[in-house]
C-alpha cells in the first residue's frame, strides 16, 4: 500500500507551486530503479567483464527532514542532507503517473542556497533572508532559518556504506544501511523530462547484463524500509 501512495503523491503534486524552481538552473532528473541486493564479489566481476569498472567506496549519513503535518513527503518531496551537503527531490510532473514502486524519477536541486530557494517556495515562511543578509556568500546560512521557520526536523537518520560501479550509461549503487537494510540502485541522469525513457531502457538493459534481480514484496528502498521501521507517523501519512 505504501508504495502505490508513493505513486498517489505524484499526482497530487503535480498542483504545487513551480515559482522558483521550474526556472531554476542546474538542476538534472534522477531516474533511478531498486534491485535486490546483490552478491558484490560476483557484482564487481560482472561489470569489469562488461567493461565498466568500480568507481568508488564511501559511506555516508543521511538525514531527511519534514513538517510535523509531514508537509513535503505527503507530496513525494524528499528533503534531505547528505553528511554537510543539502539536495531536495522534486517529482517530475510530466511522469506522474508513471513513478512510484521500485522506479523514482525526481528532479534534483542541490546545494544549501538552491535548496533553500526552493522550500521558501513550497512552503509558509515568516521571515526573510534579505533582512539579515550583508554579503551573497551568507545565503547558504538562510537554509536555517527556513528549517526553523517551516518547523521542519528530522524523522529519519542513518548512515550507508556504499559501493558504487559505472557501466554504459549508468551508475550502480549497492547499499548497505546501519539499520541492517541492503538494496542495489541503477541511476541515469537525464537534463529534461524528454529523457526519461531513454533513461529508463538503459537502466533496463545494464540490469539485464548484471543479472539484476527485482525487489520483493518483502524488499523496498532504504527510506521507505526505514520510514517501514522506524517512523511510524511519517507511514501512517503515507498509507
Amino acid at each position: 500500500r505504501m508504495r502505490a501512495r508513493f505513486a498517489r503523491h505524484l499526482l497530487v503534486a503535480a498542483s504545487l507551486s513551480r515559482r522558483g524552481i521550474a526556472s531554476m538552473g542546474g538542476t538534472m532528473i534522477e531516474v533511478e530503479r531498486k534491485f535486490a541486493p546483490p552478491d558484490l564479489v560476483q557484482l564487481a566481476r560482472r561489470v569489469e567483464e562488461l567493461g565498466g569498472k568500480r568507481v568508488s567506496e564511501a559511506s555516508f549519513t543521511d538525514v531527511y527532514f519534514d513538517t510535523p503535518d509531514c508537509a513535503l513527503t505527503r507530496r513525494d518531496i524528499w528533503l534531505r542532507r547528505r553528511d554537510d551537503e543539502w539536495e531536495l527531490k522534486l517529482p517530475v510532473e510530466a511522469d506522474a503517473k508513471r513513478s512510484g514502486g521500485e522506479r523514482t524519477v525526481f528532479r534534483e536541486v542541490e546545494g544549501a542556497a538552491a535548496v533553500n530557494e526552493a522550500l521558501r517556495d513550497l512552503l509558509p515562511v515568516s521571515s526573510t533572508c534579505e533582512d539579515r543578509l550583508e554579503g551573497a556568500g551568507a545565503l547558504p546560512f538562510c537554509i536555517d532559518d527556513t528549517l526553523r521557520d517551516a518547523a521542519l526536523a528530522p524523522f529519519a537518520d542513518f548512515a550507508t556504506t556504499r559501493s558504487k560501479f559505472a557501466l554504459g550509461g549508468c551508475s550502480i549503487d549497492a547499499d548497505t544501511a546501519s539499520f541492517g537494510h541492503a538494496v542495489m540502485e541503477i541511476e541515469v541522469l537525464c537534463a529534461a523530462a524528454s529523457g526519461v525513457e531513454a533513461a529508463e531502457a538503459e537502466i533496463a538493459r545494464v540490469a539485464d547484463l548484471v543479472g539484476a534481480k527485482p525487489l520483493t514484496s518483502a524488499l523496498g528502498g532504504k527510506l521507505e524500509t526505514y520510514i517501514r521501521r522506524h517512523a511510524p507517523a511519517v507511514l501512517q501519512a503515507l498509507v
